[in-house]
C-alpha cells in the first residue's frame, strides 16, 4: 500500500525587473552574468558526485510583462512569440518590443469545459511539423469538473490576421480523476507526424500509473486524427507509449530521434529519462523521493524491469519545462538540455555528451520561479517566469551585433 502525501502548491513570486529602452542603456544598465558555479553529476548510488565549473555571461533583457500565470511559450517562425495562460488566453509578443509597448493582441482560446482550478488550465501548445504549410498548433488543456476532469488535447489554425481559429478537438484521456493536479500536457511531435503528450498520476490515483488500461501517469502516442499510432507496443492499450510517471512536465525529441523527458517526484525524486517505447519508468513501485510527511513511499529505488532515471533531482527542484540547446550563441551550452525549474528558482544545463549526464545551473540572473524555457531562432535562452505577474526574459550573449538585432 502507497500512503497518500498532500497537495504541490506553487508559489508566487512578484518581480521587479525593469526593461531598457536603448542600445546604450542596455549596454550601460545591463549586467553580465558571471556564473562560477557548483554543478552536481546524476548520482542515485548516495556517493559523491562530480563537480562541474562552468562560466556563462547574458544580456537580460525583460521582454513582456504582466502575464497573468502563463503557462507555455512558444516561437512562430516569423520570430514573434505565443504566450499561454492558464485561462486560456494566447498572447502575442513581437520579436521586437520597445519599452513603452504592449504585447500586440490577445485572444482567449474557446476550449470546451476548461478547468482552472489547481495545476489545470491551459497547460501547453507546439507546432505541428508542417505548420508553414498547415499553421497547424496542437494544445494541452484541462477539462471537467471537481469531481471529473481530465486532459484534453485540441488542435487549432493560426490564420494570417494572428488569430487562432478552427480548433478541433483531438485526444482526451479517457479516465477522470477528481484532484485539481498532475495533469501533465506536455506535447512533441514525432518524425512521422504522430505525437507524444505525457499524463500525470492526478496524485491520488497513483497506483494507476502502473495499471497499462489506464491512461493516467503515461505517455501516449497518437495521431492527429485522435487515433492510436502505429508499431505500438502494447496491443492491449495502443495509445500507451511509456507507464510509470508521475507528473512529467518536460519533453523533448532531439534531432537523432532520442526522446528525453522528466517529471516531479513527490519529496526529493524528481527525474530526467530517455524513453523507448514500452518500457516502465516506475512511479510509485520506485522512487528516490520521500512523501512530503515523511513517509516511505516505497521500499525501492531500484526494480528489476523498471527504467532508473539518468538524473535524480533530491531535493527536489521541481521541473516544469524542457528546451534542447544547439546553437553557437552560447557555445558552453550546445548538445545540452536546458531545464526550467520552479521551486529552485533556476535553469539548469544538462550535458548530453556526457556519459554521466553532468548538470549545472546556467545564468544566475534569472533567480525566479521559471515556468518554460525556449530557444530562440537567435540563439538566445527565453525564460517565462511564474506567477500572476509573470515575466518573458530574453537571455543574449554579450555580443553587440547579436544585441542589436533584438533591439529597436
Amino acid at each position: 500500500m502507497f500512503i497518500q502525501s498532500g497537495f504541490e502548491m506553487p508559489g508566487s513570486i512578484k518581480n521587479q525587473a525593469k526593461r531598457p529602452t536603448r542600445y546604450l542603456t542596455l549596454m550601460m544598465f545591463t549586467c553580465l552574468s558571471l556564473l562560477s558555479v557548483n554543478g552536481v553529476s546524476a548520482d542515485t548510488s548516495g556517493k559523491g558526485a562530480l563537480e562541474v565549473q562552468t562560466s556563462d555571461t547574458a544580456i537580460t533583457r525583460v521582454i513582456a510583462d504582466t502575464l497573468h500565470y502563463p503557462k507555455a511559450l512558444l516561437q512562430l517562425p516569423d520570430s514573434s512569440w505565443l504566450v499561454a495562460e492558464r485561462d486560456g488566453r494566447i498572447v502575442t509578443v513581437p520579436s521586437t518590443v520597445a519599452s513603452s509597448d504592449k504585447p500586440s493582441f490577445s485572444q482567449v482560446l474557446p476550449l470546451p469545459q476548461l478547468y482552472q482550478k489547481g495545476q489545470g488550465g491551459l497547460l501547453h501548445m507546439a507546432l505541428s511539423p508542417d505548420f508553414s504549410a498547415s499553421k497547424v498548433i496542437l494544445f494541452s488543456y484541462s477539462k471537467g469538473t471537481d469531481d471529473a476532469n481530465r486532459l484534453a488535447v485540441m488542435r487549432g489554425v493560426l490564420t494570417d490576421d494572428g488569430q487562432i481559429k478552427a480548433l478541433t478537438p483531438v485526444i482526451e484521456i479517457k479516465d477522470s480523476k477528481a484532484t485539481p493536479v498532475h495533469f501533465g500536457g506536455k506535447l512533441v511531435a514525432m518524425e512521422d507526424g504522430t505525437w507524444l503528450v505525457t499524463t500525470g498520476d492526478g496524485f491520488d490515483y497513483r497506483e494507476q500509473a502502473q495499471v497499462l488500461s489506464s491512461q493516467l501517469g503515461k505517455v501516449l502516442h497518437f495521431t492527429l486524427d485522435g487515433k492510436p499510432a502505429s508499431n505500438v507496443p502494447f496491443n492491449n492499450a495502443p495509445f500507451v507509449y511509456t507507464l510509470g510517471h508521475r507528473n512529467p512536465q518536460g519533453l523533448v525529441k532531439l534531432q537523432n530521434g532520442d526522446v528525453y523527458l522528466h517529471e516531479h517526484g513527490p519529496d526529493g525524486g524528481d527525474e530526467l529519462n530517455k524513453l523507448t517505447p514500452g518500457m516502465n519508468y516506475g512511479w510509485p513501485v520506485v522512487t528516490l523521493g520521500k512523501d512530503y510527511s515523511g513517509a516511505t513511499i516505497s521500499p525501492f529505488n531500484h526494480y528489476e524491469g523498471m527504467v532508473d532515471p539518468l538524473v535524480d533531482w533530491t531535493p527536489s527542484i521541481a521541473p516544469s519545462s524542457m528546451a534542447v540547446y544547439n546553437h553557437n550563441a552560447f557555445p558552453t551550452l550546445s548538445n545540452h538540455l536546458l531545464v526550467s525549474a520552479l521551486k529552485a528558482k533556476a535553469l539548469y544545463a544538462v550535458d548530453l555528451s556526457s556519459q554521466s549526464f553532468q548538470y549545472r545551473k546556467v545564468f544566475s540572473s534569472v533567480n525566479q520561479r521559471v515556468r518554460d524555457v525556449a530557444v530562440g531562432n537567435d540563439g538566445g535562452v527565453y525564460v517565462l517566469t511564474d506567477g500572476e505577474r509573470a515575466e518573458l526574459i530574453q537571455l543574449l550573449p554579450p555580443n553587440p551585433f547579436i544585441a542589436e538585432t533584438n533591439l529597436d
